[in-house]
């Protein structure tokens, strides 16, 4: 009898996309406000990162990340997590998206303390 109600339970319980993306998009502002909080005074002391998950393959983007500051490496677990996090959901949810690949910035430069991508132009 108790699983019945159990699986009557998981029955009504319909999934909640919205939700989901909310998870998500508080993952995004946790490691997009990690990033913005440590100076950027040498380039070499960062690094490229992806960041999310397009349906078809590969990141959204990408976000400049602070190895030497990341010790405990606790900031690039948490890209990981979020980066898998958005694939799980993009499954779940059957999301599309254009299969364009972004381009991988060429690496970071520092500007007013703060972090920023770069791409050098090709000639």
């Amino acid at each position: 009898m108790t699983l019945g109600i159990v699986l009557a339970c998981e029955k009504s319980e319909p999934s909640n996309q919205e939700a989901d993306r909310e998870r998500l998009d508080m993952m995004k502002r946790e490691i997009l406000d990690r990033i913005d909080a440590v100076p950027c005074e040498n380039p070499e002391d960062w690094q490229v990162e992806a960041l999310g998950s397009k349906p078809c393959g590969g990141p959204w983007g990408y976000v400049p990340y602070p190895h030497v500051a990341d010790e405990s490496g606790e900031l690039l677990a948490l890209i990981k997590e979020y980066n898998q996090s958005e694939a799980e959901y993009n499954e779940k949810y059957n999301i599309t998206s254009d299969c364009r690949a972004e381009p991988k910035p060429t690496g970071v430069r520092c500007v007013d303390g703060k972090a920023e991508l770069y791409t050098m132009a090709l000639n």
